[in-house]
C-alpha cells in the first residue's frame, strides 16, 4: 500500500516517498541552520549535505538488500530499482556519517548531523501511515492510535498492529529536542551532541526495531534483526568510550567496577528477554517491559557517565577560574 499522491504527466508521485523528500529535504535545512549557527564553513557543510545524499541512496539500498536479498535478482537492480520504499535507514545514517568524516570536521558535523537527523527521522517515520511497513504484533486490545494502526492483510481483513513507527516518530522528536536545547547552549566540546544521539537513539531502536513484523534480517537467520544488532553494538560501543573516559578524568573509583557489572548485566539483560520474546510472543508485554527498563537504565547511566566525563566550554572556564585565583 502506498497511494499516489499527485500524477503528472508519465510522473507518478506517491505519498510516501514525497512525505521521505520533504523530510530528507527538511533534515538538510536543519543540518544547514544548525551548521549556520555553529558558524562552520558554508561551503564546507554544503559539500558535506551533497555527498551525504550521494552516499546516504546507495548506501541505503544496499543495507536494505542485504537484510533481503531475495527482493531484487541482482546487485545492479538492487541499487537501480525504483522502489522508495526500499531503502533501510542504517545505511542512509553511514552515509550522513561518511560524509560527516569526509568534510574534514567529523566532530562539528556529526553534531549538526544528531540534532536535524532526529527532526527528519521524525517527519518521515510519518510516511508510513501510507504503507504497511514498520508496524508490530496484532493488538487484541487496542485498536486506536497511538498503540495500534490499521493494515489490511492479504486476505482482505483488517488487522490492528502496534504502531512502531508512531513510537519511532515520537521518540526521534523527543531526543532531537533536548539535543536541540544541548546544541543552542554550547556548553560542551564538538561531538559530544553526537555521542548522545548514538546512546539514545541506538536504545530505543533496540526496543522499537525488536517490535517490527518486518526487520531486516541477517541473510539465512531469520530472527536477528540487522538493525538490532547493529544498535546494541553502537550501545556497548558508546557506553565502554565513556567508561573509559570517565576513568581518564576522574581516576579510578571504588565504585567502578560495580558499576561496570551493572551496565553488562543491564546489556545481557535486555538481550535475554529479546530471545524471551521470541519464544513467548504471547507475554510480549511482560519482556518488552524489562528490556525497556533495562535499556532505559543503560541510557540513563550512560548519559551520567557522560555528564561526568564531558570537558564542556563552562567546565574549562571553571578551571580557568579556578587558576586565577
Amino acid at each position: 500500500m502506498n497511494p499516489i499522491a499527485a500524477i503528472l504527466d508519465s510522473l507518478v508521485l506517491y505519498r510516501y516517498s514525497l512525505i521521505l523528500v520533504l523530510a530528507a529535504a527538511a533534515g538538510a535545512c536543519f543540518f544547514m541552520a544548525c551548521c549556520g549557527y555553529a558558524q562552520l564553513p558554508a561551503f564546507r557543510s554544503c559539500v558535506t549535505v551533497f555527498l551525504a545524499v550521494a552516499l546516504s541512496l546507495p548506501l541505503a539500498r544496499l543495507f536494505y538488500w542485504y537484510g533481503r536479498p531475495n527482493g531484487f535478482s541482482s546487485l545492479g537492480q538492487a541499487v537501480t530499482a525504483p522502489d522508495t520504499e526500499a531503502f533501510a535507514l542504517s545505511g542512509a545514517m553511514a552515509g550522513c556519517a561518511l560524509a560527516a568524516f569526509l568534510s574534514g570536521m567529523p566532530a562539528n558535523m556529526l553534531d549538526c548531523m544528531s540534532v536535524a537527523g532526529c527532526g527528519a527521522i521524525a517527519l518521515g517515520r510519518l510516511g508510513c501511515f501510507f504503507t504497511d511497513s514498520n508496524r508490530g504484533q496484532i493488538m487484541t486490545h487496542f485498536t486506536s492510535l497511538p498503540w495500534a494502526d490499521p493494515v489490511t492483510a492479504a486476505s482482505g481483513q483488517v488487522e490492528y498492529r502496534f504502531a512502531t513507527f508512531l513510537f519511532q516518530t515520537a521518540a526521534a522528536a523527543a531526543l532531537g529536542l533536548y539535543l536541540a536545547v544541548l546544541f543552542l547552549r554550547r556548553r560542551q566540546r564538538p561531538g559530544e551532541i553526537a555521542i548522545l544521539f548514538v546512546l539514545f537513539y541506538s536504545a530505543s531502536q533496540v526496543i522499537l526495531d525488536s517490535t517490527r513484523y518486518d526487520s531486516l534480517y541477517f541473510p539465512g537467520n531469520a530472527f536477528i534483526s540487522i538493525v538490532q544488532v547493529l544498535a546494541a553494538a553502537a550501545l556497548a560501543a558508546v557506553l565502554g568510550y565513556l567508561c573509559i573516559r570517565t576513568v581518564k578524568k576522574l581516576g579510578w573509583k571504588h565504585w567502578m567496577p560495580p558499576l561496570w557489572l551493572m551496565l553488562a548485566a543491564l546489556l545481557a539483560g535486555a538481550g535475554y528477554m529479546e530471545y524471551y520474546v521470541q519464544r513467548h510472543g504471547l507475554e510480549a508485554a511482560f519482556a518488552y517491559s524489562v528490556m525497556g527498563t533495562c535499556l532505559a537504565l543503560l541510557a540513563g547511566l550512560g548519559h551520567w557517565l557522560w555528564r561526568l566525563s564531558r570537558e564542556g566550554k563552562t567546565d574549562s572556564a571553571a578551571m580557568a577560574g579556578a587558576e586565577a585565583k
